[in-house]
């Protein structure tokens, strides 16, 4: 039988400042940065009866389990991968991007 040696390593911490107007990731995406991908801002959800879903008619609201300053999550192929609040762009939604998950 083989002798594994386990030794603890050190790691240092990160001491990397994002300045403003830095992106956040520093890669070279020269192979990749012409790939599109698809990113959708999730407001929240709510829950209801079967029922209530066919008997929903044209302007009706559905109230969301989320409050009107929460903020919201933008994922990628469903997966979150930031959060931020909604903003006006021109005449559409925008997000403010307040934290990389």
């Amino acid at each position: 039988m083989n002798e594994v040696l386990v030794a603890p390593i050190e790691l240092e911490e990160s001491v990397y400042e994002l300045l403003p107007g830095e992106p956040l990731i520093k890669r070279n995406l020269a192979l990749l940065g012409h790939v599109n991908v698809r990113l959708d801002v999730v407001l929240g959800g709510a829950e209801i009866s079967v029922d209530r879903l066919f008997s929903l008619t044209k302007g009706e609201s559905i109230a969301l389990d989320t409050d009107l300053d929460s903020a919201v999550t933008l994922q990628l192929d469903g997966k979150p991968i930031a959060r931020g609040q909604l903003v006006a762009a021109g005449d559409c939604f925008g997000l403010k991007v307040t934290e990389i998950l």
